[in-house]
């Protein structure tokens, strides 16, 4: 488990660059900022929409919530309505995930839609992208493919055969914290 977020192992960590020079919610600097777009409620009640990077301390404290998150939420509900758990059970795991979710940088980038797996009624946790050819054919023909739920692979994701993705960021690996178990998902451009 990362120490800065919960949902992101320390060493996947990815800072934005300089292009950003002040937090987005409380317009603080010289700090390390993470990409996040969404939207916070001020104290007045208004909500500000226009936020790209967020600090670590506004990550943990301020009522952010991600652009897409009703995205990710329909993802939650399919998963725990297919679990033997009570409506109530559902309802109160769902909100976890959601505000562990809502308190994560855009870390991975989901390039169609936000889809960190779940497992064990929690998120996983992202440990990074493979780094070289090696690590992607280790990853996909031994982790467990996710897209918006358990998923078999394509056939086509025999990257061996037919050759590996543009980009090896295209590819994201999981773990449970709770089971140990090793996810991917592939986000094809």
């Amino acid at each position: 488990m990362g120490k800065l977020f919960e949902l992101i192992s320390d060493n996947a960590i990815e800072k934005l660059d300089e292009y950003y020079t002040d937090c987005h919610v409380c317009e603080k600097t010289g700090i390390d900022l993470y990409p996040y777009q969404g939207k916070v409620t001020l104290e007045n009640g208004e909500v500000d929409d226009d936020i790209y990077a967020v600090c670590h301390d506004c990550l943990h404290t301020e009522p952010l919530i991600h652009t897409c998150s009703f995205l990710y939420e329909e993802t939650v509900e399919k998963y725990l309505s297919s679990l033997n758990i009570t409506k109530e059970r559902q309802m109160e795991v769902k909100k976890k995930i959601m505000e562990k979710y809502n308190r994560t940088p855009d870390i991975p980038l989901f390039l169609q839609r936000p889809d960190i797996p779940l497992c064990c009624e929690d998120s996983t946790e992202f440990t990074g992208y493979p780094q070289n050819n090696e690590a992607l054919y280790t990853i996909t023909e031994n982790f467990i493919y996710w897209e918006e739920g358990i998923k078999e692979k394509s056939e086509y994701y025999d990257f061996k055969t037919y050759g590996s993705p543009e980009s090896l960021a295209e590819i994201a690996t999981f773990t449970c914290q709770h089971c140990g178990k090793k996810y991917f998902t592939f986000q094809f451009s």
